[in-house]
């Protein structure tokens, strides 16, 4: 069983080392064998738990804006991974997003 030190070793960033953990206890309460690790890519600058090279999870605030174009960039360096967004809110749910290849934002057309 991992620690929140385990994370804060891997993450440089307090507050997603902390989210990071609080996903690893409430997947491994739901799977307890399960095999996560905790992952930071530095090129990326991405931090995201790892299930069985598999399932990717990556942690968001509620409150903070979704980078899309790092979700993008992250699908095409873990190509066969599916990856979810943990969205943890202040009341310590948290909501799991399955995402597709392929999405893309709405473009906005000019009809001038």
């Amino acid at each position: 069983m991992l620690s929140l030190k385990d994370f804060k070793t891997v993450s440089p960033d307090l507050l997603m080392a902390t989210m990071g953990f609080k996903i690893y206890k409430d997947l491994k309460n739901d799977e307890p064998d399960v095999n996560l690790q905790p992952k930071y890519d530095e090129h990326l600058n991405a931090f995201y738990l790892l299930k069985e090279e598999l399932t990717a999870y990556v942690p968001i605030l509620h409150s903070k804006p979704i980078d899309f174009r790092l979700i993008q960039r992250l699908q095409q360096r873990l190509e066969n991974t599916v990856i979810f967004l943990a969205i943890v809110d202040n009341t310590a749910n948290i909501l799991y997003y399955q995402m597709g290849k392929g999405f893309c934002e709405k473009t906005i057309r000019n009809n001038s």
